[in-house]
């Protein structure tokens, strides 16, 4: 049986790698936009990004294209920053360095160093370039390369687990009565699903499609509800590797019975229902993503709390 610590550790480098990935993607698509666009008011933009990554009431906060980068790209003490994030799942890599494969380490080292230090507005697509690219690379390694143990399958929760926050989080913020073209794509390629979009529907992009192909479509790999069904699968192996067996009750496993009835809550309701309250929908998400961490924390890598 996996050491706690050791769980914990591969869980959130899972969490902190998809972080640093989803963060350089939407900062790419935001901010060139911001930069591209004469009209736009900077200020109210950039209060735009911030929202996202749940940065409401600072009021320290640098509303310019090179404070947001400032902030959450190169700043290496704050973990929700792109290298923050990318430095903080490194230095968990080195706590569970005996069940990664030395290519996923070595990796994982070159990027979290190789992370630029200050980065200028003009050159910022290269810094998201990068950050993308060598996270596809860790990623690419972690399935390449190791075996689907304990030690995977925490990494893997993480990364599902983050990846469904940030598409609640990006979603919380789109504003559903701008049904323009332009705000569409934008919502899409921030979420890197424009292309998957286009081949799934076959024509013009339109807001409620795309929504709903975000948050239920069930073979995107970056919707919502594969997420959470990829989740349960996951949480139900590692159940039977610590000799769960079957339940005819239904499982008793609190992170499962979480995520179940939140992936249920997606699929078996209609779009509109969905979109009725879909502020406060996107946040019972992000809380699901709260509550399946705390859950394993007391079933795995905290267990005597």
């Amino acid at each position: 049986m996996m050491l706690s610590r050791i769980a914990d550790s591969m869980f959130w480098i899972g969490r902190y790698v998809e972080r640093a990935d989803q963060t350089a993607r939407i900062l790419d698509v935001t901010l060139q936009s911001i930069t591209e666009d004469a009209s736009e008011d900077v200020e109210l933009a950039c209060a735009g990004v911030y929202e996202i990554f749940g940065i409401t009431d600072d009021a320290s906060a640098d509303l310019s294209v090179q404070g947001v980068i400032d902030r959450l790209v190169t700043d290496r003490q704050n973990p929700s920053s792109v290298s923050g994030a990318l430095q903080t799942a490194r230095e968990n890599a080195r706590g569970a360095r005996e069940v990664l494969s030395t290519e996923v380490w070595e990796s994982l080292n070159t990027t979290a160093l190789g992370m630029p230090r200050g980065v200028r507005p003009s050159r910022m697509h290269g810094a998201f370039q990068l950050a993308k690219d060598r996270c596809a690379v860790v990623s690419g390694l972690v399935d390449a390369s190791m075996t689907r143990d304990e030690a995977w399958l925490f990494l893997r929760i993480g990364m599902l687990l983050e990846r469904v926050d940030m598409i609640a989080r990006i979603l919380q913020a789109h504003d559903l009565e701008d049904k323009s073209d332009g705000a569409t794509v934008m919502l899409l390629r921030s979420c890197s699903a424009h292309e998957a979009y286009i081949r799934s529907y076959r024509g013009r992009v339109r807001a409620a499609q795309a929504i709903e192909f975000l948050l239920l479509d069930s073979i995107f790999p970056r919707s919502a509800a594969y997420c959470l069904l990829e989740i349960d699968e996951a949480l139900e192996t590692l159940a039977k590797l610590h000799g769960s067996s079957f339940d005819r009750m239904g499982t008793s496993e609190p992170g499962r019975r979480i995520v179940g009835r939140a992936a249920a809550s997606l699929r078996f309701r209609s779009l509109d229902d969905i979109v009725a309250d879909f502020e406060d929908e996107m946040e019972q998400l992000q809380k699901v993503t709260g509550a399946v961490t705390r859950a394993l924390g007391t079933t795995y890598f905290d267990p005597a709390a």
